[in-house]
């Protein structure tokens, strides 16, 4: 499913990055990289989170870019062409079976990954396990769906018409790592100390609608799967529902502004 969902996120990575800038700026100076250190980041998607690190690490210092779909370690690999970043590795990496060198790095970034893995908790272990002793992870989930209507709301259209069962909160999804409580829980249960929590806020701004619609269905693979081979009066009175979700946040121009709300965490091993 993310395979296929690529495509859309390497078409519209320079909108990730300019959306989401201060989450990944948030994480890399929570793990403050230091020249001549080595960085992992999981789930790294097109990589630009990694990519900031990277620039503070100096000629002698490595990211190694992962993630467990191929095709998005190809986007972030041809991302760093473009950069001309040098000292960045690539591999296809599953945090979950994770069996690199014990503390053989020292830091870690996830920008929404763990949210998303079958068991984050052995993920997470296993993050600790290849970090240097008082190694730092930097990782962001997102806020309750209530506070995230830019993503939620289509989510919620499908529900409401039948489209989709409602989500099972025990299931991987965006949410499922909401409470900052509950992630403190899980870092300090997988070995880490010094855990803080904060929330980060920006605005999710599209032209109009259709932008709206148009973005959403390239960038969430779950929704367009859910969508795929509905009649178009269907996939219409979806798209109304979640336009009426959004009301609130549509100006008189059509332009919309929706607040998106962050979970950003910091940990040291």
């Amino acid at each position: 499913m993310w395979g296929r969902g690529a495509e859309g996120w390497g078409r519209r990575q320079q909108t990730l990055r300019e959306k989401t800038a201060l989450v990944a700026w948030w994480l890399v100076d929570a793990i403050d990289p230091k020249p001549g250190e080595r960085v992992l980041e999981l789930a790294a998607g097109p990589g630009e989170t990694g990519f900031i690190a990277a620039q503070r690490l100096g000629l002698s210092g490595r990211l190694l870019s992962t993630d467990q779909v191929p095709q998005m370690v190809e986007i972030a690999r041809q991302r760093a062409a473009e950069l001309g970043l040098e000292t960045v590795d690539f591999a296809v990496v599953d945090a979950q079976q994770m069996e690199l060198e014990p503390e053989s790095f020292d830091a870690v970034l996830c920008r929404w990954g763990y949210m998303l893995m079958t068991d984050p908790d052995e993920a997470l272990r296993r993050t600790r396990r290849v970090l240097k002793k008082g190694g730092r992870l930097a990782m962001a989930t997102w806020d309750r769906p209530d506070r995230n209507l830019w993503m939620s709301a289509p989510v919620i259209a499908l529900v409401s018409q039948g489209a989709m069962p409602p989500p099972n909160p025990a299931d991987p999804s965006p949410f499922a790592m909401a409470d900052p409580a509950d992630l403190e829980r899980r870092l300090e249960a997988a070995g880490f100390s010094s855990v803080r929590t904060e929330l980060v806020t920006f605005p999710q701004r599209y032209a109009s609608i259709d932008a709206y619609w148009e973005e959403t269905l390239d960038m969430s693979a779950p929704i367009l799967g859910a969508i795929d081979g509905l009649e178009p009066d269907v996939v219409a009175t979806l798209r109304a529902s979640t336009q009426e979700t959004l009301a609130q946040f549509i100006g008189e121009d059509g332009r919309i502004e929706v607040p998106a709300n962050a979970v950003v965490a910091a940990a040291v091993a």
